[in-house]
């Protein structure tokens, strides 16, 4: 059907709470025919949703204006003003004059875009209490018009209206660098000119509000904004918690109301005595205060609210997604490990908590605590987890009426096994439920194939990476750390946006990762938010890698132009790391300085190698941003810091002799042929050694550690080696993804060996080969947003299928293919409008292949057999060394290839 679909508005679906005033628009076109592509669009955008419908634009309307641009437009209308409701649609037409609409009207709704508009007061209690009570009763007269609610609690907050919870998020607002100068402890202080932020959630209460008596009702929690317990990097507490919150009501009158926090609220204790983000909840239900977010609750004994004072940093809306309870999980098996001590098996280790139902007496209280593992006797092991030092535990003390149901609020949990103690009676399996919560991005990709091994690693990163995004923060692991690690992060990025839409989480962590930057050395520490943890330069250098696979994947000039100072700033600040020449030699004072991580056995690599190489790979990254933004003098001087840093890497590391770099093991050979920068006619012979080692003398097994490891199978599938690259992830013997597998892994462990935690998604750069290299679908070299693909099929001779999809924001490209017995191989092929794709087909008779289409293209070589439209019309055919290459236009395609024997 020719359509329009997934109208989004800075990269969202109808979002409330957007911070700019030149919004950008993006859409997808879906056609019936190939070859389709947009040549004019008109976007229309109106206050009043039937005026859209009708085509009037009172805000904007563009024009019919000639583009093929889909993602990325900006608003250029009538001024936009905070709180304002936007509706709007977009029409295109094609290269026939073919027009295509979308089938519904979308919204976004503007934030506060001015920090003079907030006229609301931060609020606090006693610091006494732990998750503390606020409440507001006031009002209503008249017919409301509009209804905006903005609100934000430190660290965690859960709002109430007349008794009913709003909005389906928990763990809110999501984590950001907050106010460093009364912390204690940090290896890297912050510098006073460094920017902070604060999240916002908007909600839209147009129909929430009744006639007459409404109340407004919050609950805190500590979060990462009141973190004491764990201090192991450095303490988090930067206050107590503290809430602002405002609605503005508009009448149908045009009169206006503004209900601000103030000292007017109230507030008291509640049923939370204990709430911390890596130990857990105490929840006393006896402190219940039934009906406190409701109209007729007496709160005259309640305290009022205290002004306190206001974190440093500007409040923002929050854009990316937030946690959200995904799903939950039943536990498959019960052992009693002890007399009324009992663990659960979920079957699966994940993010979230424990729902349980019990029936007691008041007083009673079940403790439930959380690990990934368990000994030989049942018991749980806590060692990946933390240790005996970090338990994760809930406790919960019964109110003693009827039948009760907990689940804690501020905290969530890594795990698999999870015990119970002190529960009346014996729990049965049914009284037990797994809430799988974090971050709510989109799943838009899927791979499998005929191996059932690589659909588990596959299925285990998915889990790893989804459990460890929480507070718009990609964590490196959910229990022990929990912490914005930026190495980790960057390495298993290619990954993410493979399978998720990871565009506004993205956004928002890249922002995350300036807040922490030293503006005045240019240093950009380990973590982010916070500074805490260890690290070196391949750590820091994902402030150059995220802003660029955003600006590839997605297009995103913005973000380039936004953080270009701050990327040149960390390029400029590793040319002082040396102690002359263009080596880096040293971090901070105090620094780990670390290279690789997670190297099977003793690291020997040389820290200063990988820390020179990610200087020449983030110079050479800087050139081309400098290119894209039109920056012609820092393009050149990048491009020379690139070439220099590639002589000195050269010069200290490769030997002509042995043909090898380093100790010429655990990735030393790999960086060179990254940067390219492999002396001149000595490439074959380092490759070749390359091959050796790992053939030979590793006998099919990998060294690299999570560095080494995300170009590894890149580039020995790009140098036809795919089936080693898969020998390596299938190993069942240590190290090796099947090993992990084959040792009880749902999902991907930090170490090899298994012996720290068994949830890290570092290792998960392997998902993104998956899809290039094994069902073989990536983004063209020199394509920008997926503008173009490429489709390299068959290259696992292994396997007898593979597919992917990925929906990228130009719209979804799909790959399935199979073969017989090396004889028959078919291939399906899915090519959005806009686009095109560039398919290989590793032949073994390329002349014998040319002659037959150009001559009889009926001989069972290829042909089309989706809709019956000629392949003629728009096929492109040239030789490449190995393959022949077929360029496509946009549209759905099966071919089938019949090879010829030598």
């Amino acid at each position: 059907m020719d359509k329009i679909d997934r109208l989004r508005c800075e990269y969202t679906n109808n979002p409330v709470g957007v911070q700019t005033k030149w919004p950008r628009f993006s859409w997808e076109i879906s056609a019936s025919k190939r070859n389709r592509r947009q040549m004019a669009y008109q976007i229309i955008v109106s206050e009043e949703e039937r005026h859209v419908l009708t085509g009037i634009g009172e805000l904007w309307d563009s024009g019919k204006v000639e583009s093929v641009d889909t993602y990325h437009i900006a608003y250029a209308g009538k001024p936009l003003v905070s709180g304002q409701r936007c509706y709007w649609t977009v029409r295109c037409w094609d290269q026939d004059g073919g027009q295509y609409e979308a089938d519904a009207v979308a919204f976004f709704e503007m934030g506060i875009l001015s920090p003079d508009e907030w006229t609301a007061q931060w609020i606090g209690a006693d610091e006494t209490f732990a998750a503390p009570l606020f409440r507001k009763t006031f009002p209503i007269e008249k017919t409301v018009k509009h209804a905006v609610l903005a609100i934000s609690g430190l660290g965690y907050f859960e709002l109430y209206l007349n008794g009913n919870p709003i909005g389906e998020h928990v763990l809110v607002p999501n984590w950001t660098n907050y106010d460093d100068r009364h912390i204690e402890g940090l290896l890297y202080p912050f510098d006073d000119q460094t920017s902070k932020r604060v999240h916002y959630i908007q909600h839209s209460l147009t129909g929430h509000l009744r006639q007459g008596e409404n109340t407004i009702g919050v609950m805190l929690g500590n979060g990462f904004y009141n973190q004491t317990e764990r201090t192991v990097e450095g303490n988090m507490r930067y206050g107590a918690p503290k809430l602002i919150l405002q609605l503005v009501i508009t009448y149908e009158d045009g009169a206006v109301d503004c209900i601000r926090t103030d000292n007017s609220w109230k507030c008291s204790f509640g049923p939370i005595v204990f709430n911390n983000v890596f130990y857990g909840e105490i929840y006393d239900a006896r402190l219940e205060q039934p009906g406190w977010t409701g109209n007729s609750f007496d709160d005259s004994s309640w305290d009022p609210a205290r002004l306190v004072r206001s974190p440093i940093g500007q409040l923002m809306a929050q854009l990316s997604p937030p946690d959200q309870k995904i799903g939950t999980i039943a536990p498959v098996s019960r052992v009693e490990v002890q007399p009324n001590v009992y663990v659960f098996d979920f079957g699966q280790n994940i993010s979230g908590w424990v729902r349980i139902r019990m029936q007691g007496n008041a007083g009673q209280r079940i403790t439930m605590r959380f690990a990934e593992n368990h000994g030989a006797d049942g018991a749980l092991d806590m060692g990946s987890c933390g240790g005996d030092g970090q338990i994760q535990a809930d406790t919960y003390i019964m109110n003693g009426q009827g039948t009760e149901q907990y689940e804690p609020r501020f905290v969530w949990h890594g795990f698999r096994y999870v015990e119970i103690s002190g529960y009346p009676g014996v729990p049965d399996l049914s009284d037990l439920e797994g809430v799988v919560v974090h971050a709510s991005v989109e799943h838009i990709g899927q791979f499998t194939c005929s191996e059932p091994l690589l659909n588990q690693v596959q299925d285990a990163y998915h889990w790893s990476q989804l459990t460890n995004l929480h507070g718009g923060v990609p964590s490196d692991c959910p229990h022990r750390e929990r912490l914005g690690y930026t190495g980790d992060g960057h390495v298993a990025a290619q990954a993410a946006v493979y399978n998720f839409d990871m565009a506004a989480f993205y956004a928002k962590w890249i922002s995350d990762i300036g807040d922490s930057q030293n503006k005045s050395t240019g240093f950009v520490p380990h973590t982010a938010p916070f500074n805490g943890g260890g690290g070196g330069v391949a750590w820091g250098s994902a402030y150059v890698i995220i802003p660029w696979i955003m600006y590839r994947i997605y297009g995103d000039r913005r973000l380039l132009a936004e953080h270009y100072e701050g990327m040149r700033s960390w390029i400029d600040y590793l040319g002082t790391r040396n102690r002359g020449g263009h080596l880096v030699e040293f971090e901070e004072p105090g620094s780990w300085f670390l290279g690789d991580w997670g190297v099977p056995g003793e690291n020997e690599l040389p820290p200063e190698l990988v820390s020179t190489f990610y200087y020449a790979y983030t110079a050479g990254m800087m050139s081309k941003v400098a290119g894209v933004l039109g920056y012609e003098e820092d393009r050149k001087r990048f491009a020379e810091l690139y070439r220099l840093v590639c002589e000195s890497f050269n010069e200290a590391f490769f030997s002509p002799e042995t043909a090898s770099y380093s100790i010429g093991r655990q990735g030393a050979d790999l960086f060179p042929f990254v940067l390219g920068c492999v002396p001149d006619g000595y490439a074959d012979q380092v490759w070749q050694r390359v091959l050796r080692h790992y053939r030979d003398h590793l006998s099919g097994h990998l060294d690299t550690g999570i560095f080494g490891t995300s170009f590894l199978f890149d580039l020995l599938s790009e140098r036809g080696e795919t089936e080693l690259a898969l020998e390596m992830v299938l190993s069942k013997e240590c190290p090796g993804y099947g090993y992990m597998i084959n040792n009880g892994a749902t999902t991907l462990w930090e170490s090899w060996d298994g012996h720290d935690s068994h949830n890290h998604p570092m290792f998960g750069s392997v998902s993104a080969w998956f899809y290039k290299h094994v069902a073989g679908i990536s983004p063209h070299p020199e394509a920008i947003a997926f503008g173009q693909a490429v489709f390299k099929p068959f290259r696992a001779g292994g396997l007898s299928h593979a597919s992917a999809t990925t929906h990228t924001i130009r719209g979804p490209y799909a790959v399935r293919w199979s073969k017989e017995n090396s004889v028959t191989w078919e291939c399906e092929i899915q090519i959005p409008p806009n686009c095109s794709a560039e398919v290989y087909f590793p032949l073994q008779s390329q002349d014998a292949l040319l002659s037959s289409i150009s001559e009889q293209r009926n001989n069972q070589i290829l042909w089309p057999r989706s809709d019956g439209e000629p392949l003629s019309d728009s096929l492109q055919l040239r030789k490449d060394i190995h393959d022949l290459v077929v360029v496509l236009g946009s549209g759905s395609y099966e071919f089938k290839v019949a090879v010829r024997p030598k």
